[in-house]
């Protein structure tokens, strides 16, 4: 980070260009289905694009655990799941996966991991594996 260091208590992700505007946090009686939102949420989603806050965004909404409805970290978000991202919007930005053994491998492991916005372990990122499950 460049510039003067942020006062103690205050989160990095205040310096964000989208902190404090509420056309990145949708109401529900804004929109009706995921077309909807994207259309709402899509001409706000460019501020994400050279952001180098994304990581930090999703860290700090956990817009999977608060099953947020919105923009956070270059991604729309419905239900605390994302439905659309930008180009650019790498995984290594999402949270590190959650390996578990019992799913890990197969498609509901692969769902398991978009769920819970992180990356895909190992084991559910190779797409050889799942593609039978996938298409089940």
């Amino acid at each position: 980070m460049t510039g003067p260091r942020p006062p103690a208590g205050t989160h990095v992700t205040s310096h964000a260009p989208c902190w404090g505007d509420p056309d990145f946090a949708v109401a529900d009686d804004q929109w009706k289905d995921s077309g909807d939102l994207v259309a709402i949420c899509e001409p706000v989603l460019y501020v994400c694009g050279g952001c180098h806050f994304r990581a930090a965004c999703i860290r700090q909404v956990s817009p999977a655990k608060a099953r947020f409805d919105g923009v956070c970290g270059g991604r729309i978000w419905l239900n605390g799941g994302i439905i659309h991202a930008l180009p650019e919007a790498a995984d290594s930005e999402l949270l590190p996966p959650v390996i578990r053994k019992s799913s890990c491998g197969t498609a509901a492991g692969r769902r398991a991991h978009r769920r819970a916005a992180e990356q895909m372990c190992p084991q559910c990122e190779a797409p050889d594996q799942l593609e039978l499950s996938d298409a089940a």
